[in-house]
């Protein structure tokens, strides 16, 4: 042999790197293990099946009509992944698990789970994706009304947890109206109103959508002052009087071109000193992160024939293309992820 086993082909010694840790590529390349393990253990109602406490596995088995051994195999994966403990053969819930993923909390988050779930196969098609520019799949095509339920309650699950942070960034103190545009479930508009009285809200989505708004709106009682309307924000009328503008989690899926119209549409359904807010998931303007806004970057792609990440100064520099001034960029406080940007018409 001309070169020793432990040379590579530049003649350097196979020492790793200081602080490199080859493990992280397996990780990653292995990372759907860990949800899949979630979402099998969410669809089998684990979870919930605990609820009540601690359960053995011959129970679990019996109440899930799942396969003994395989059970066993995903609950072990659950506890070391730290979403349940056990002793023997006896689980149990622990506080994550119990706050988080059983629907008798006020903080459930199973909706998230399912709604991830269903985006699994369409995520297997990335290759397919960036290499034709073809979406693997298409956000607003036909969806069951269980699957719009599991989506919509994630997402009312997670802005009941982020509104108090997003409802006192800006005060609504003396606005009359709030259009929240492609509102999803409504939470937000709620709980503005909540907050601020003498404030009413219009919020515009998909009429599937707003079946489950019906339902939050009810819940808090603010059928007097929520109106859901039925609408396309890129094909509708926003109306107009709008004193704020509310676009949370939606701008990603946009083209630059759409968005520009978007925006544009929504400054002229406002009135003078309206108020513009765009809760979104944005890269810094370098464009290296953060991590989740650059994934639901790569999620847009899938699911969106225009979408991508944008920056703050990208969306910063669309906002002021169509008239807002006053633009300001900020981080939210946790939970919440976001970035929020606002702007004002003057």
């Amino acid at each position: 042999m001309s070169e020793s086993w432990d040379k590579n082909e530049s003649n350097d010694n196979w020492s790793l790197p200081e602080g490199m840790d080859p493990m992280k590529v397996m990780q990653v390349a292995s990372g759907y293990w860990h949800s899949c393990a979630l979402h099998a253990a969410n669809r089998l109602d684990i979870f919930n099946l605990l609820d009540g406490g601690a359960k053995s596995l011959d129970e679990l088995t019996a109440a899930t009509g799942a396969d003994r051994r395989c059970l066993g195999a995903l609950l072990s994966a659950l506890v070391s992944i730290d979403f349940l403990d056990r002793d023997g053969d006896t689980f149990r819930n622990n506080q994550f698990s119990q706050t988080f993923l059983t629907t008798s909390s006020k903080f459930y988050q199973g909706g998230i789970v399912y709604m991830f779930e269903n985006w699994y196969e369409a995520w297997g098609g990335l290759y397919n994706t960036v290499k034709s520019g073809t979406p693997s799949a298409l956000m607003h095509q036909e969806y069951s009304d269980q699957e719009t339920r599991d989506y919509m309650m994630g997402m009312h699950n997670r802005a009941l947890s982020q509104s108090d942070v997003l409802t006192g960034m800006v005060d609504l103190s003396g606005k009359k109206q709030l259009m929240d545009v492609g509102c999803g479930p409504a939470t937000f508009a709620v709980k503005f109103c909540e907050r601020y009285d003498g404030l009413n809200a219009v919020a515009m989505d998909r009429a599937q959508n707003l079946q489950i708004a019906q339902e939050i709106v009810d819940q808090f009682s603010m059928q007097d002052r929520v109106e859901l309307r039925p609408g396309d924000y890129n094909s509708d009328s926003l109306g107009s009087g709008n004193d704020a503008m509310l676009l949370s989690s939606m701008t990603n899926q946009e083209s630059p071109e759409k968005l520009t119209k978007l925006l544009q549409k929504c400054y002229d359904s406002m009135n003078p000193d309206g108020v513009i807010m765009i809760q979104e998931q944005l890269l810094n303007p370098e464009k290296n992160g953060p991590e989740l806004a650059a994934m639901i970057g790569v999620n847009q792609i899938i699911n969106t024939v225009g979408g991508s990440s944008y920056s703050t100064t990208e969306m910063e520099e669309i906002m002021r293309t169509v008239g807002f001034v006053d633009i300001k960029s900020e981080q939210m406080a946790p939970p919440s992820p976001f970035m929020l940007l606002t702007g004002y018409k003057r």
